[in-house]
């Protein structure tokens, strides 16, 4: 703690007691002089998941000083961790009047960085005298270490608030007692089932049942809770405004109780950790969800929907959009989805909602529950969430990025994830009205040897309410390529929309090359075809056009949705990326499609002048549309998930897009999918044949 004092001839700012190095304490008084401005240390952390981020986009360490005075400082100021090496970090000058400038000690190039474990910093003058120092101790990430007041006061573990006041900051509990125990896991239970919640002897317990954060203003815990079927509760969630077109359903949807609970000490006031967990009742009456797993998600509903925090929501971006458009003053529903800027470029709405943001700033803590189809745990863990994908920030059923942290958990990694060592996942919206397609695309691509994310749909319900299914999904990471394709990091290559994400510069270099070698090269030439030979596997190629020639990918061109991988001094492979603009015209020229986008897209059409290879590439085809493209096995595949998801598909668009869609409705949609799966195979062929005499 520092305490401020005074004296005639010195303002004393830090009396620090209390410095733990190794057991041992010391005591050393921090002084300015009279006659100088007033400068110190206000806030610093060392453990900075997603406060902020430096120029670089680096989450560093940071230490905050202020000026307290209302003069420039012009003199030199010093920072550093050591007692007997004050000079590590030298202060540009000048320092404004009320400045609060953040230094980040970023990089291997940083003289130093905080302890995670607690340690001193120093501020001092050229003389090397000591104006101002703060013990910081052990904290959680994402809490610093700051003044209660800008420049005076007690140290507290606060929110950060780097470059600006700690006026806002809010306390942060670092110190947590036992959490409460409850008596039953989570789980599937019939009417009726008691839960008794318990802590220690001088503590008390305090719960919600409607997904919302615990406090000592919350229900006190007395007898066991009765648990029922929470379906016929008023919609919460469901009704918040995510966009301003959407529309709340007009039905109460399924929901799971979600119980949180926190326990309060009666003599120190000091709290545990909040403990939440989620029951499904009566579910042993809604045949729709077998089969089926299902994720529940519980984070605090700030979290998703306030205005300024919430990443689900219209939030402070959509103001943006209203000032931008001098909107502010109308009703909503008068607002229009775009306007003209005064530079003459349109501005579009759905660019302008929290939803939008991205980055670690925008990750928030959730607790995970996973059940398999038997309604058994197959994974329970604290996890971040983020908006995902590109237009699905834009609607209102949203795709979400998983992500297995050690600041969320001390478990490594997903234990119902598709490979061990799994650290992020998606869960990812269905385009169309089969919602399941995409996932049922990508197990067709495993079966020609395309590498895909592996996909399986479940339903999710978030803080307890029903959100509709969605398709969980690997992801192509370092762990992805390490597992399915025994790639080690320090020899990936990967290549996505053109832009290196493995393998940095000489990745993207080495892709560039192979791609411009089968382009632009006379492949006539033994000498040239060798060099792309070598470079590229050219089977892959084949099987991946083929494949996105016969789904009719149209959202697709060089420089999106395409992703190649390769070990370094392999040849490069596509990999499957995004099918969801997919399988809507079994007539469509995707061929002729391609063609027009530059050729840079049609990358097999580059290959005709080599002897055999029409015939090739017209072989490979035949054989697949014979074999896993053929509509017997494209039927069947797709009656399987029929079977399992018909009812999740048809509540899912009742939910989001019509709560009058019916299963005639669904009927008709699937069959448009299954006459595609028939009728695409001859178009295909016949457009093949076509290019084949043109070029």
């Amino acid at each position: 703690m520092i305490l401020n004092f005074f004296s005639n001839r010195y303002k004393r700012i830090g009396l620090l007691m209390g410095l733990l190095t190794a057991g041992a304490a010391t005591l050393f008084y921090c002084e300015q002089k009279d006659d100088e401005p007033i400068l110190c240390i206000n806030e610093v952390c060392g453990y900075n998941f997603s406060i902020a981020s430096d120029e670089e986009g680096n989450y560093s360490d940071y230490i905050e000083i202020c000026n307290l005075s209302d003069e420039d400082i012009y003199t030199d100021y010093y920072l550093s961790d050591s007692k007997k090496d004050l000079k590590k970090i030298k202060l540009e000058t000048p320092i404004a009047p009320r400045e609060h400038r953040v230094i980040w000690l970023s990089g291997d190039e940083a003289p130093f960085n905080i302890d995670k474990n607690g340690e001193t910093v120093y501020l001092s003058t050229e003389g090397g005298r000591v104006v101002d120092a703060v013990a910081v101790p052990l904290l959680p990430y994402n809490v610093s270490f700051s003044r209660e007041k800008d420049g005076t006061g007690d140290f507290e573990t606060l929110t950060g608030t780097p470059g600006e006041t700690n006026d806002e900051a809010l306390f942060v509990e670092t110190e947590h007692i036992n959490e409460p125990e409850f008596s039953i896991d989570d789980g599937f239970y019939e009417e009726g089932t008691k839960l008794k919640l318990s802590a220690g002897l001088f503590d008390n317990v305090y719960y919600t049942d409607d997904g919302s954060e615990p406090t000592e203003n919350s229900k006190k815990y007395r007898a066991p809770i009765t648990l029922s079927d929470a379906s016929s509760k008023d919609n919460i969630y469901a009704n918040e405004i995510m966009y301003p077109i959407y529309e709340a359903p007009n039905y109460k949807i399924d929901k799971a109780n979600v119980i949180k609970a926190i326990a309060v000490n009666k003599i120190t006031g000091k709290k545990s950790s909040v403990v939440s967990h989620v029951y499904f009742v009566g579910f042993e009456n809604k045949p729709h969800y077998k089969d089926v797993e299902i994720m529940s998600l519980v984070t605090d509903p700030g979290n998703l929907f306030d205005h300024d925090r919430g990443i689900y929501t219209l939030g402070k971006k959509y103001d943006e959009y209203k000032k931008l458009g001098g909107f502010e003053n109308l009703p909503d529903d008068e607002i229009p989805p775009s306007f003209v800027d005064e530079n003459g470029e349109e501005v579009h709405r759905l660019e302008y909602t929290n939803s939008s943001y991205m980055g670690r700033e925008w990750e928030r803590p959730a607790t995970m529950t996973m059940f398999d189809k038997d309604r058994k745990i197959s994974d329970k863990k604290d996890i971040g969430i983020r908006i995902a994908g590109e237009s699905t920030r834009f609607v209102f059923q949203k795709s979400l990025n998983l992500f297995v942290r050690d600041v969320y958990s001390d478990e490594g990694s997903f234990s119902c994830g598709f490979y061990d060592g799994e650290k992020k996942m998606r869960l990812r919206k269905g385009d169309g009205r089969i919602v399941f397609q995409e996932a049922f695309l990508h197990s067709v691509l495993d079966n020609v040897g395309i590498a895909n994310n592996a996909s399986r749909p479940c339903v999710l319900f978030l803080n307890g309410e029903y959100w509709g299914i969605y398709t969980l999904r690997e992801q192509y990471d370092e762990e992805y390529f390490a597992n399915h394709m025994g790639i080690t990091p320090e020899d990936l290559y990967v290549v996505k929309n053109n832009v290196a994400e493995f393998g940095g510069e000489i990745a993207e270099g080495d892709h560039h090359r192979s791609i411009e070698e089968l382009v632009y090269y006379d492949l006539t030439d033994p000498k040239q075809y060798s060099l792309v030979e070598s470079s590229i596997n050219i089977d892959n190629m084949i099987d991946y056009f083929c494949a996105l020639l016969f789904f009719n990918d149209e959202d697709i061109d060089p420089d999106h949705n395409q992703l190649l991988y390769k070990e370094k001094g392999g040849k490069w492979n596509w990999a499957a990326y995004d099918l969801d603009v997919t399988c809507s015209d079994p007539t469509f020229d995707t061929i002729s499609y391609y063609r027009d986008k530059g050729e840079n897209m049609f990358l097999p059409g580059c290959m005709y002048e080599r002897e055999g290879f029409k015939e090739q590439f017209k072989e490979e085809m035949n054989r697949l549309l014979e074999n896993e493209l053929s509509y017997d096995n494209l039927h069947e595949q797709l009656m399987e998930y029929d079977h399992i998801y018909r009812k999740q598909n048809i509540e899912t668009i009742r939910r989001f897009e019509n709560p009058d869609y019916s299963e005639a409705d669904y009927e008709k949609d699937l069959s448009e999918l299954d006459d595609f799966l028939k009728e695409r195979g001859a178009y295909i062929s016949e457009y093949l044949e076509e290019d084949f005499v043109l070029y």
